[in-house]
């Protein structure tokens, strides 16, 4: 076979390939479509269903955003928020599907179409993937039949069936002027939506007035969910001021039954309503005033007012006691610091400091008397450097000797700063020593600090 032979069957094949692929591509498109599931003739005032499908290869990673078009002429509902999976193979390509259900009641006879509505979507064109898809509402289109018998230019009530209840909060025969009578009106109807069901009318006698209460509106459902009819309660108050008989008209609504194609009517019997005169007021004696009866003595209740005087005084007690002891310290402490060392020796630098003699020298007695350290000149010896000894001496002749003797007044600030590093010598020596200075200063001799200060040797 010649390659020039061969050629037709080699275009044939890539034909037949190139076919068979964009048949796969069509196939693995989304597609939607929608079904009117109400079967037979439909007419004006009667609900339907119309199932709206949106199906994508492979699955949904978004799922459809089915929109609340508007039809003209039309009540559209979607009452079921919940979604019908499916699952559908189409030439061999496996899709998955959303179903949703939308309700439309159609006001007057007439043609028509769905309007093209999108619905977005998300899901895998490639597993793993997001691809953003849509789809257009398909076209359908249906056909709505007046009512037999119905009034031009109103709708009507086409359902399954309707059915009224009613009930009385009392007997209508046994009012008295004044009083009230309530009136409950209870609509169900098959196959049609609560807002489609129509307002019933409550007649109104003369003399009478009528205060409606709002309208209650419910659905019936199976075990399974599924709405089975609507629900309308109205309630009505009827009230009678002036005695008499009077008659509640009957409520009556008329309805279509497409199943057999005839006008059928469903009521709630009127009633009669027998009013006599208020009955009149009559002075009644007043009954005996009853007997006083102390109350029981609560015994629980005063012994847990005891209970809480008695915890009262007991944590008074102890916030006393705490804060005595408290300040028995804190005196204490204070008066420990007054007495000790150093506050001794501080009072003898601030006499210094202030160049007073007669206080320096009762700090210095008290000092060298607590401390043991007297005489004062032994430690001075022992722990003075000889400037200090010296400013000692000059403050000595300064307050003993006469007045030739006295050159110069004595250097306090020598003095000052000797007498604190003699000190430091002595709290080092003493603390090698493994001893120290007392923290508490003895009480001084009253007799002893009248009378006047020994002189101490080298004192002029």
């Amino acid at each position: 076979m010649t390659a020039l032979s061969a050629l037709p069957r080699l275009l044939l094949w890539f034909l037949g390939l190139s076919l068979s692929l964009a048949g796969v591509a069509i196939a693995a498109d989304p597609f939607a479509r929608a079904t009117l599931t109400t079967k037979g003739t439909i007419y004006a005032g009667q609900q339907i269903e119309v199932d709206v499908d949106v199906f994508v290869p492979n699955y949904f990673l978004s799922p459809p955003q089915f929109p609340l078009f508007d039809l003209p002429g039309t009540v559209v509902t979607m009452p079921d928020d919940r979604g019908l999976n499916l699952n559908e193979t189409v030439n061999g390509e496996a899709f998955s599907g959303i179903r949703k259900t939308y309700v439309i009641t159609p006001q007057a006879p007439g043609d028509y179409a769905l309007p093209a509505a999108v619905i977005p979507f998300g899901y895998a064109a490639v597993p793993g993937q997001t691809s953003q898809g849509q789809v257009t509402l398909p076209s359908l289109k249906f056909t709505v039949a007046a009512v037999p018998g119905g009034e031009v230019g109103t709708p009507g009530v086409t359902a399954g069936e309707i059915t009224i209840t009613q009930t009385f909060d009392r007997d209508p025969a046994g009012l008295h002027a004044g009083d009230a009578l309530v009136r409950t009106v209870t609509i169900r109807a098959a196959g049609l939506a609560p807002m489609m069901i129509p307002e019933p009318t409550f007649d109104t006698p003369a003399n009478v007035q009528l205060y409606r209460h709002d309208p209650v509106l419910s659905e019936e459902r199976t075990s399974r969910g599924d709405i089975t009819a609507g629900l309308r309660k109205d309630v009505a108050t009827y009230v009678f001021a002036k005695p008499g008989t009077y008659s509640l008209p009957t409520i009556s609504l008329p309805w279509f039954n497409p199943a057999n194609g005839s006008m059928q009517t469903a009521e709630a019997a009127g009633a009669t309503v027998n009013v006599g005169a208020a009955p009149a007021a009559t002075p009644a004696l007043a009954p005996p005033a009853p007997p006083t009866t102390e109350e029981p003595f609560d015994w629980l209740w005063w012994l847990g007012i005891a209970a809480s005087v008695v915890a009262l005084a007991a944590l008074i007690q102890l916030a006393a006691n705490l804060s005595g002891r408290l300040e028995t310290r804190l005196e204490t402490a204070f008066k420990q610091r007054a007495l000790s060392e150093a506050t001794a020796f501080r009072h003898v630098l601030d006499a210094c400091r202030d160049h007073d003699a007669t206080r320096l020298e009762a700090a210095l007695d008290r000092w060298s008397r607590g401390t043991g350290n007297a005489p004062l000149s032994r430690w001075l010896e022992k722990f003075a450097d000889p400037a200090t000894a010296n400013a000692f001496a000059d403050y000595r002749r300064s307050r003993y000797g006469n007045a030739h003797s006295q050159k110069a007044g004595p250097d306090y600030t020598r003095l000052r700063g000797g007498l604190k590093a003699a000190r430091q010598r002595w709290l080092t020596e003493s603390a090698d020593d493994g001893g120290g200075p007392e923290s508490d200063l003895p009480d001084l001799n009253p007799g002893l600090e009248a009378a006047p200060p020994r002189r101490l040797r080298g004192a002029g």
